[in-house]
């Protein structure tokens, strides 16, 4: 049965999407549609590209949520992909509504000297506050990378 509506809902979809993408229908005589307004008549060729961040980082956006976070889950890393990785462990994050697992991953490391510190929840009068993961480097400081990093291309 799931199947089935599935199956009609998807053919619907493609049935209406050509409809979809046309410029709208005058619903009375006499009125133009508004013509401020962009309707895509034919698909577009730009490819979404991801915006590197600058060095430094800008400044993370606080999140505080009302109550504590769930208990981690329990999470077995898979093999580094290089030694230069660290594992950054899964946490609960706060999106507004509820907490939402969100999955460890492999970070390379900056420097090799560098330490990871995972990012972690921390109790403040105004509730629950995300610290952010950082890197902290010897004789350096937190999250200051040392002098002449990242290295001239």
């Amino acid at each position: 049965m799931r199947q089935a509506i599935l199956i009609a809902g998807a053919a619907a979809l493609a049935i209406s999407a050509p409809a979809l993408a046309e410029s709208p229908t005058p619903l009375h005589s006499g009125f133009a549609p508004d013509t401020g307004a962009a309707f895509a008549t034919r698909p577009t060729t730009e490819v979404a590209q991801a915006q590197v961040p600058a060095y430094p980082p800008a400044a993370p956006t606080i999140v505080i949520a009302p109550t504590a976070p769930p208990a981690p889950q329990t999470e077995i890393p898979p093999p580094a992909p290089a030694p230069s990785y660290v594992w950054d462990p899964g946490h609960w994050a706060w999106n507004g509504l509820q907490y939402i697992w969100q999955p460890g991953k492999y970070v390379e490391k900056p420097t090799v000297s560098a330490t990871y510190v995972s990012g972690h929840w921390e109790q403040d009068p105004n509730g629950w506050v995300w610290v952010q993961g950082h890197w902290d480097y010897p004789g350096v400081g937190s999250s200051t990378p040392p002098a002449g990093y990242p290295p001239a291309r």
